[in-house]
């Protein structure tokens, strides 16, 4: 018999006892092919390789250990070759005078910090729709498929088994939320963060995120609960449904104090932002292609963002931090924009009402950044819609590079990066300021080891300032900046489909 040419002498003759020692058990019960097996004994292995088998002098499941070995093998080779990619990526962007500097991209500074790869990962017992980091405690809450929210502290020794499993719904729950201060929802005088979870049950689940104690459950919306988001200045949560309402509740009365509609179809996504003067305004998407602006406490519609080819699945308001970028390439560029009047950019009434821009991502495989027309405002009336352009946003521009449905954004704290997940399964990483060097935003990196398509992203909340009037006391940019590289928390977590909780750190 020839002998292999790749192979040693000895890891042939490996492969010849693993082969025989899995072939035994299956054909033992035919006398025909235990012939057989002892014919191929004779054929390919010596009188002492034969000894070593029937003494059990090979490992019980020889062949079914190696091939699994080579499994988990072939996936290491799949993980260095997608961070391979990554470092080549950086490399490619490092030597293009166009883009951001070495110290920005490798994350040395702070403030630019980007993740690079997952540092810890946590495997569920089911698809996971959202994720979200406490605001303080080491904790990451995962809202699953199967109705359950899948708590892990990963500073733990034990961090590959959850710190809780709650029974929270029925069926899937569908997102999470955390309260941006603590509140004393039982009027006991022990605020706590508090956690919210929604649900295709038709409910809204408030819990202690601390204790896990449930607090409360919201009833109200008809249909299926697509997400939810806490108010920044008082106990109110927001919601949106497949009912096409939004509805506002207060979590300490657990009742729902207002519900207004604003699309046709089924409403997938909110922001919030909140305004001294004008009390909150709300974003929402929809299946209907469109997101609208909304005055919150009056119900009445500010502007729409038209442009999308498909469901828009995710909105979120770009925070002020963005808007030196935008605004300077604008400014620079008004023969792109004939139908903005550059004026407004400079309108006081954007500090009043807390925006300027929003971004939306959709299935059609695009994200898109708006500049947003401000209010009527008419003195002893709520705002009003806007008197421009129609009350419609003008599109800034288009960010394409993912294969498929974009589910979610994330914004980084400084306001210059933008973190997306898709269903191509990467999460991709734009830089704004590309539109000040090229006029159209790149991906500068590509996280590429998920296995699953993308449901939800969560940048860790900046630290409570120790001085608190300090968002009352910074006017410049460059101040506002050095304040969040002081309070800025290097932490994103992902999860989706394939049932991991990545902590990208």
């Amino acid at each position: 018999m020839q002998r292999s040419k790749i192979l040693t002498q000895r890891q042939e003759s490996e492969l010849n006892r693993a082969i025989i020692q899995y072939l035994e058990p299956i054909c033992s019960e035919n006398e025909s092919n235990q012939t057989l097996i002892n014919q191929l004994s004779n054929l390919l292995l010596n009188e002492n390789e034969n000894k070593l088998i029937k003494n059990n002098e090979i490992i019980d499941n020889y062949l079914e250990k190696k091939w699994s070995s080579v499994i988990r093998l072939q996936k290491k080779i799949l993980d260095l070759e997608n961070e391979l990619t990554n470092i080549r990526n950086i490399i490619d962007i490092d030597n293009d005078e166009n883009k951001i500097k070495n110290t920005s991209i490798l994350g040395k500074d702070r403030i630019n910090w980007l993740p690079f790869s997952s540092s810890q990962n946590f495997e569920t017992s089911s698809i996971i729709n959202s994720v979200k980091l406490h605001p303080t405690l080491p904790l990451i809450y995962a809202g699953c498929i199967d109705g359950s929210i899948q708590i892990y502290n990963f500073v733990s020794n034990e961090n590959s088994l959850p710190e809780k499993i709650i029974k929270a719904h029925t069926r899937s729950c569908t997102k999470l939320a955390i309260s941006y201060n603590q509140i004393d929802i039982n009027k006991n005088d022990q605020p706590q963060y508090i956690l919210a979870s929604c649900s295709s049950d038709l409910s809204i689940k408030i819990y202690d995120s601390k204790t896990f104690q449930h607090l409360r459950t919201l009833k109200g919306h008809e249909h299926t609960i697509s997400s939810i988001k806490f108010s920044k200045n008082s106990n109110h949560l927001y919601s949106v449904s497949r009912d096409k309402t939004v509805k506002i509740w207060d979590i300490i009365e657990g009742i729902c104090i207002k519900s207004f509609i604003g699309h046709s179809d089924w409403v997938r996504d909110l922001d919030i932002c909140n305004s001294k003067e004008y009390d909150e305004f709300v974003l929402t998407c929809s299946n209907d292609q469109s997101g609208r602006l909304t005055h919150a406490q009056s119900g009445i519609g500010i502007a729409m963002m038209i442009g999308h080819s498909h469901v828009i699945e995710t909105i979120k308001f770009l925070p002020l931090t963005s808007n030196i970028i935008i605004d300077k390439y604008l400014k620079e560029n008004q023969d792109f924009f004939p139908s903005i009047p550059i004026v407004i950019l400079d309108n006081e009434i954007y500090n009043e009402i807390g925006y300027k821009y929003c971004i939306t991502g959709s299935r059609d495989n695009s994200i898109k950044i708006w500049l947003i027309p401000p209010p009527s405002i008419i003195q002893g009336r709520s705002p009003m819609p806007s008197k421009y352009n129609q009350a419609q946003a003008w599109l800034i521009t288009t960010l394409t590079g993912h294969q498929s449905w974009v589910k979610c954004i994330e914004i980084h704290p400084n306001g210059r990066f933008i973190f997306s997940g898709s269903d191509d399964k990467t999460i991709k990483i734009w830089d704004l300021n590309d539109l000040n060097n090229s006029g159209n935003i790149g991906v500068i990196r590509s996280l590429s080891n998920n296995e699953g398509f993308l449901n939800d992203l969560d940048f860790a909340r900046l630290t409570k300032s120790k001085n608190s009037s300090v968002n009352d006391k910074i006017l410049t940019h460059e101040e506002i900046l050095k304040d969040i590289e002081i309070r800025i928390r290097c932490m994103l977590v992902s999860g989706g489909t394939d049932n991991i909780i990545r902590l990208w750190k």
